[in-house]
């Protein structure tokens, strides 16, 4: 009779444990979205300025060591940009910026050797801007403003 008792309670204890494990489902693997290029030839001409988009690149290694880019990855532009006067043009990083795949805008990231300087006239200089854009988007546009100069022009990346 001991036994019976012993081992109804033992599998009423095993029925137990059984019971309150947490049912697990199992992890999705993440799909990290593709980013695409630039189509070629895309070269546009706003307010005096020939401007062409080069490339979309991922830039996780540019990032100093001492900033934490919370759910966000860096990504930079490279850029060639063409005066085509004879008067020097200001030309800076924090006129662009991007449209994600998530239909947010995104400002750019200041980083050390991004675009920031004169453009002399008739010469054509190359530079780079980041972006801190959401880890599961991919950078749909880049938008270029300077309302100073009343300038707008959007690039759309192929898909």
């Amino acid at each position: 009779m001991k036994k019976i008792i012993l081992l109804i309670c033992s599998l009423f204890a095993v029925s137990i444990l059984v019971s309150c494990q947490q049912n697990e489902e199992p992890k999705k693997a993440e799909l990290k979205p593709t980013q695409h290029a630039f189509p070629k030839n895309n070269t546009a001409t706003v307010a005096s300025l020939k401007m062409e988009m080069l490339e979309i690149k991922d830039a996780e290694k540019s990032i100093p060591k001492h900033e934490k880019l919370e759910g966000k990855k860096l990504v930079k532009v490279d850029m060639k940009i063409n005066n085509m006067t004879e008067y020097k043009i200001p030309m800076a990083a924090s006129l662009f910026k991007v449209l994600d795949s998530n239909g947010k805008y995104q400002p750019n990231y200041p980083m050390v050797d991004e675009l920031g300087q004169t453009i002399a006239g008739n010469k054509e200089i190359r530079g780079v801007v980041y972006f801190a854009i959401p880890k599961n988007s991919v950078v749909d546009k880049i938008v270029y403003e300077d309302p100073k100069r009343d300038a707008f022009h959007e690039w759309t990346v192929e898909k």
